[in-house]
């Protein structure tokens, strides 16, 4: 966590400057979709090739049209293994995203965009039932990378807010016995921008 944490200072620090000067807005995020996990078990496990994912975000202008940017996102699903026992099984993540955002404008009022970064992704997998206690176990720490493109057009004429959607790239490979393999995948969002002046 204390790398994560280092590179936002590190990003916010270098940026400072060009977005003081400028005097833009702040911008917050809120969105919401589906999460397609890579892992190869995943589907036969919790019978779903995907669930819902939602986040919050921030981003602060650089220079046109680069914006630093930064998110936490939260995903689960549960399943249900053995009735008659009442075991299940629950998988969680936690997405910390920090990267740059680029808006290219297209023409009309629509702008492409392109977004990429490094991400830290905590992953707990949760198991009870009513034989025996709960039990969670938990990824080792380490950091991964994202890259996303979407589209993005404004919601009124003041340019105060934007509807976007984005498919975003997450890899995440956990070396852990227990918990082996790729907990990446890919995302499938909608969300607002609030431009808090």
């Amino acid at each position: 966590m204390k790398i994560i944490r280092f590179v936002v200072y590190a990003i916010l620090i270098s940026l400072a400057p060009p977005v003081l000067a400028q005097e833009q807005p702040f911008i917050f995020t809120l969105y919401g979709g589906l999460f397609f996990p890579a892992h190869p078990e995943f589907r036969a496990t919790y019978q779903s090739s995907s669930d819902l994912i939602w986040g919050v975000g921030i981003c602060l202008p650089v220079r046109a049209p680069i914006f630093a940017a930064g998110d936490i996102s939260f995903f689960s699903s549960k399943a249900i293994m053995d009735q008659s026992y009442d075991s299940t099984m629950e998988l969680s993540e936690r997405f910390i995203h920090v990267g740059i955002l680029s808006k290219q404008f297209l023409g009309g009022s629509i702008f492409l965009r392109l977004s990429g970064g490094v991400s830290y992704i905590s992953i707990k997998q949760t198991t009870s039932s009513s034989r025996s206690s709960e039990s969670s176990q938990n990824t080792d720490k380490r950091l991964g990378y994202f890259g996303g493109v979407g589209f993005e057009q404004p919601l009124d004429a003041e340019g105060r807010s934007s509807l976007f959607g984005d498919v975003i790239y997450d890899y995440r490979r956990s070396r852990q016995k227990e918990l082996y393999g790729d907990y990446g995948g890919i995302r499938l969002v909608l969300g607002v921008h609030l431009f808090l002046f």
